[in-house]
């Protein structure tokens, strides 16, 4: 019986939080907006709270930031600590675990993802998707490695890891009943094989992994001569303005720990913040020509580094990082793929927006 209440009232949660999503995107909250999602490009989601001005209050009761300048400063402000204090969430994944759990950085990463990222290049020929062939499957075999995960172990880690991808996007925009079950149990599967700490590390990062790798893949495509030649050159600027023209993370949410002054407003201690990356990054009082994918940008001395927060207390950025640069270098070794069509992204996942398939054609 308790297990049926339980269950009851999951569904009447998610429920009651995209009807309210519904509603006030219907009578024009922008950000209501963008947590309901169904836009085919997010783009137009951004320039519309952007409109809204640099820092708003949205009648979800949270203060929404799209300007470079004060989101850089809410950034960098301490957050809030503890249960009472974390922004209300649509489904809970990380109920009960601990704060922390720490990604392995960069230097430690780059080996196992090019050994991944050559295994599974190897692989590919013809027309194939670069997110479920590579973008998904790196950041999993990276994770196996630093757990040193072998046998049934590694496919149970694969399997959890594909069953919690939507995490980041469920705990602001609700999912179905069904699906938001199925992450549950995947992250419990991650907490049985990793622990506690590891598991909620894992989900963040792998996910934030695979959309900095699809990211950079999906702008190669995009731009094969020029991004093709910077690859070859110094990959590690492809992946910084992917970091700012496509962020793994378009969308953080937290609560202060301490007054602020940013966008010649105070925001309050204890209020709820809504920082959208993705608008900041195009915001053209930072940046030239901000819509343009243009990775030679950071050639240059003086340009604003891209914002890549911590969601869910999870430091991302070295872990990401290091795992695309050795994607692109394994791609730059064994010939660059050709696109085979549009990109297709996720309809409704405002906190990565994500690509959920990236056709390409592989030479050989």
């Amino acid at each position: 019986m308790a297990l049926v209440t339980a269950e009851r009232e999951l569904g009447r949660r998610l429920q009651l939080v995209q009807g309210i999503h519904w509603l006030y995107g219907a009578q024009g909250d922008a950000y209501a907006a963008l947590l309901r999602g169904y836009g085919s490009d997010p783009r137009t989601a951004y320039e519309r709270a952007g409109a809204a001005g640099p820092l708003w209050h949205s009648r979800l009761g949270v203060r929404v930031c799209t300007g470079y300048a004060p989101a850089r400063r809410l950034l960098a402000a301490r957050t809030a600590g503890g249960p009472a204090a974390q922004p209300r969430s649509a489904l809970a994944w990380d109920e009960g675990l601990p704060d922390g759990g720490e990604l392995p950085g960069a230097g430690r990463v780059r080996e196992p993802a090019a050994r991944a990222a050559e295994r599974v290049l190897a692989g590919l020929r013809g027309e194939v998707d670069l997110v479920a062939s590579v973008a998904a499957r790196v950041p999993v075999e990276v994770l196996a490695d630093v757990h040193g995960l072998v046998g049934a172990d590694r496919v149970r880690l694969a399997e959890a890891c594909a069953g919690a991808a939507g995490a980041l996007d469920a705990a602001l925009a609700p999912p179905g009943y069904d699906d938001a079950v199925r992450l549950l149990d995947a992250v419990g599967a991650l907490r049985d094989l990793l622990g506690d700490e590891a598991a909620r590390a894992a989900v963040v990062g792998v996910r934030a992994a695979r959309e900095l790798i699809a990211g950079v893949l999906h702008a190669l495509l995009g731009d094969p001569g020029a991004a093709g030649a910077v690859v070859r050159e110094d990959p590690a600027l492809l992946v910084t303005e992917t970091l700012r023209h496509d962020p793994p993370v378009k969308l953080h949410v937290f609560s202060l720990a301490e007054d602020v002054e940013a966008a010649g407003e105070r925001v309050a201690a204890g209020e709820q913040v809504a920082v959208l990356v993705a608008a900041a990054h195009r915001d053209p009082e930072a940046f030239t020509a901000p819509d343009r994918f243009v990775p030679d940008r950071y050639a240059t001395a003086g340009v604003p580094e891209p914002l890549v927060p911590a969601p869910h207390r999870v430091a991302v950025e070295s872990f990401a990082r290091g795992q695309a640069e050795a994607v692109l270098a394994a791609v730059a070794a064994g010939g660059l793929p050709a696109a085979a069509g549009g990109a297709v992204r996720l309809r409704r996942g405002p906190v990565t927006w994500g690509l959920e398939r990236v056709p390409a054609r592989m030479a050989g």
